[in-house]
Parts: C-alpha cells; structure tokens; sequence
C-alpha cells in the first residue's frame, strides 16, 4: 500500500517522463554509458568519483539497466532511454522508503501512524527537492540511508529479522558510494554486536537470509578484485591517506547543514528534536534504539567530514544525511501518536487520525509545489550535430577533443549518443577521460590516426578552431561548439 501510493505520488508528479524527450550529458550521460555495459550484464564497478575512481558496486546501474529495457526496450512507454532509467529509480526510491515505514509498522502497527510519517516526509522533500526524484547519485542515495536508519533501529531494538533490510540498505549504499565503507560497517557491525552481546537468539532462517543479501552484493566487488586485480579498493585506500584532516569545527558546522533551511536554524531543530526525543523514549524501546543510532550516524558524519571529506564546502557529498533529521521526526511522530490514542475527552478520537490529516496536506502541497517532479535540464543540437559530424567523418571513426577539459560533459553526450545509434565516436584522451567513457570509447592508435577530429569547445573558452558543425549543450549552462580541423 505504501509503496504504490510512493509510487503513484512520484510518476504522477514526473508524468512528463512518459512524453518528453530527455537525452542525458555530463554526469547522467558517464552512468548511461554503464548502462549499456548492465544491459550485456558485464558491469562490475558503480559510476565514477571525480577523485579516480569508481564506486563499489553496479546495484543501482543495474536498476537503472532494468529500467531502460523494460519501459523503452520492451514496452515503449517512454521516447527516450534515460526516461526508463529515471522510472526505475523512482520505484525503487517508493520501495525502499514504503520497507522503511513498514519496519516502523512491524513496531507500531497504526495506519494513521503511518500516514503521518508519509505526509511528514512529503512536507520534508518540499523544502528538500531532488532527494526521491533525482537521478543524480548524491540524491540516489538518500533513501537507503533512512531504511538503514530504521533498520539498524529495529535489529538493535531486539527485531532480528529485519536483518535481511539491514543488508539490503547496507549493500546498496555500498555499491552506490565508497563513503559507505565507513557507515555501514561502523552501524551495521554495532548492530551486529549488540545482538551478540545482548545473547539475543536469532533464527537460522533470518542469518541465512542476511547472509545471501550481504554475499550477493559483495559478489561484484569480489569479482572485480579477481577479474581487474586489485580492483578498486586499493584506489580507495590511496585517496583516504591523500588529503588533509579539517578542524573538528568546520567539520561540524558541515555536519549542521543537513538540519535546517541555514545552519543555525539547523542547530536549533537539532538540538530540539533530541531533546524531545530523549524526553519520550523512555521505556519505549524502537525509540530508544532510534535516537541512539540518529546520534551515532549525527557522529559519524561530522568525523566523516573531518577525516573523509576533501572539499568541505561541497554540499552534495552529506545529502544523505538529510535522512537523519527526517527519521528523528518520525520517532517524534511516533510518540506524539500513542501520547494521543492515550487522550480521553470529546473529540479526541478525531485528532487520533491526525495523521490522514497530514498525509493529505503533504499530498497536496507536493502536488502545488511540483516537489516530487523529476527534473532534468533540457539539451540542444545532439541530433543535427552528431549527423553533421557523420556527414563530414564519412566512413572513418569520430574522435573528440576538447577545449577545456570542462567539456568533458558534451564529449560524453555524443559518444553515448553515438553508441546508441551504431556510429563510432571515441574520446582521444585516454589518461582523462577512459574514467568517463570506460575504455571501450576511448580512441585507439589506429583510431587516432585515422579517424575524423573534432574539437568540443566551450563557449567561455573564446571561438573554436576550424570549421563548426554544430552547437550542443544543455539549455541551463553554456553551451558548446563542435568543430572539425579538416
């Protein structure tokens, strides 16, 4: 139920997904271009981290895979490719948010309880846009992270068999960015121990299922270490020693950002919400559980943004944890529903369906806001370019230069755009850009050699050399020319 009305409240808001055209550049066009490796089901490493890198897992590539072949491969219900992709994430974004509340409800079984945590967090994606409709990674991840909050809760908690969602959300954040090689371990081994500890008996059933889910996702990165050895954990060992440690204060004050419209109101409902919280769980076991595991992960991202993080004034690294503040509310939430299903005096059973309420004012202000619309910047001349660049390359391959190595985003537009139409387009810098493309669309000697030049320029860099083909871009940014030296 939760997961159909998740479901339906993110299409119907991104319904333009099924008639507008979207070709993707930049970061969306380097995850397609894994998309199409997904689709023959040799893909063994996430998207790319601008530090050299690739993330740990395929999990949400091979989502995004699915998506492209069943809504535009198979059923044809979108124009374009990335649109299926898009779907994909945001059905599973409603899924995995809908576990999150059905955890919640395996603990408090009351529907209107249940409501109101699903309209809290509509109102909270109003004020946060992007963090369950967009593709971009940093927003992707948003959602796991609060069903590894509840998750985590509820096996500390004493409910073992969620075991299975605490792998599930741990793999997944895994696979989606090597920052969660610090989380998971760090929440889920505490859990882990804890149930050890406590001597907490769980059923053979419930190890074997946590078992499979955690082996399946470590199967890739296993793999890829055999099959690309060492693979890319080495790569993450040599970039968490190659940068700095920031102060303890600027770390927290990156830390506080996620909790309010500025820092200081974000101090502010910070220290509001734990001292409630703390207040009324007493006795209340999921929320004592809760508010310790909030604090931890809080914890865990201010030591994160010290030691972890290298550009601090980079916002979208922490998006995540906007999940925090959002699963505090909902243990407040939880609290002030039994505090009122306990009130006697006419007309309380009436604010016991507060929660209905709630959910309809989030529904209605998400629909006027277009909060949960997916959004994704319109593009100009991949088309006509990319036919004016066959004309002129004849039978020889394209190679792609570029001026500066910010155009980077418009070189991978055309390589993807010429991958899925058949015609040979490959970047020529393979020490920069094979990170981008993947080797497969990087040039080769012969390639080099023989192949038609063509130099992507931006427009800030002054005019291009040669003769332009064609202009391309996003509409939102600059855009680029496309030129050929002869």
């Amino acid at each position: 139920m939760a997961w159909i009305a998740y479901a339906t409240a993110l299409l119907t808001s991104s319904r333009d997904l099924f008639t507008q055209s979207v070709h993707e550049e930049g970061d969306a066009g380097t995850v397609s271009i894994l998309v199409l490796s997904a689709k023959h089901f040799d893909l063994l490493v996430g998207n790319y981290s601008r530090v050299g890198f690739h993330h740990p897992g395929p999990s949400f590539v091979y989502v995004q895979a699915f998506g492209e072949w069943l809504f535009y491969d198979l059923l044809h219900w979108v124009p374009t490719p990335w649109n299926g992709q898009a779907i994909a994430i945001l059905l599973l974004n409603a899924a995995l948010v809908a576990l999150a509340l059905s955890v919640i409800h395996s603990w408090y079984p009351s529907w209107p309880l249940i409501a109101g945590i699903g309209g809290a967090s509509l109102l909270f994606v109003t004020v946060y846009r992007d963090l369950l409709s967009g593709l971009w990674m940093p927003y992707v991840y948003f959602a796991p992270f609060l069903l590894l909050l509840v998750a985590v809760t509820s096996v500390v908690a004493g409910r073992t068999d969620h075991l299975w969602v605490l792998a599930l959300a741990g793999g997944l954040l895994i696979h989606g960015h090597a920052e969660f090689l610090f989380f998971v371990p760090l929440l889920g081994g505490a859990a882990l121990y804890l149930i050890w500890r406590r001597k907490v008996e769980v059923a053979k059933k419930d190890w074997w299922l946590f078992g499979i889910i955690a082996a399946a996702f470590a199967s890739t990165i296993v793999l890829d270490g055999i099959v690309h050895f060492p693979g890319e954990l080495a790569k993450y060992a040599i970039y968490g020693g190659g940068h700095g440690i920031h102060a303890p204060w600027t770390a927290a004050w990156y830390t506080v950002q996620f909790w309010g419209p500025n820092r200081i109101l974000g101090i502010v409902i910070l220290l509001v919400l734990f001292a409630l919280v703390a207040k009324f769980a007493r006795g209340e076991e999921f929320l004592r559980s809760g508010l310790r595991v909030s604090a931890a992960a809080l914890l865990l991202m201010a030591i994160y943004a010290m030691i972890g993080i290298d550009q601090i004034n980079e916002p979208y690294i922490g998006y995540f944890s906007y999940a925090i503040p959002l699963f505090m509310f909902a243990l407040l939430l939880i609290e002030l529903t039994r505090r009122i299903a306990e009130l006697e005096f006419t007309g309380a059973a009436a604010l016991r369906y507060a929660g209905v309420a709630l959910l309809v004012i989030g529904l209605v202000v998400s629909g006027l806001t277009h909060s949960l619309a997916n959004r994704r910047p319109g593009t100009v001349g991949l088309d006509t370019t990319l036919d004016a660049m066959t004309e002129v390359a004849g039978t020889r391959p394209i190679v792609l230069e570029r001026k500066p190595h910010e155009a980077w985003g418009d070189v991978v537009f055309l390589v993807l755009a010429g991958a899925r139409s058949g015609t040979r387009v490959c970047a020529d810098d393979a020490k920069r850009m094979e990170l981008l493309v993947t080797a497969e669309y990087v040039c080769t000697p012969t390639e080099l050699a023989t192949g038609a030049h063509f130099v992507v320029t931006r427009e800030e860099s002054g005019p291009p050399a040669g003769w332009v083909v064609g202009i391309l871009g996003r509409t939102d940014t600059s855009l680029s020319w496309v030129s050929t030296l002869g």
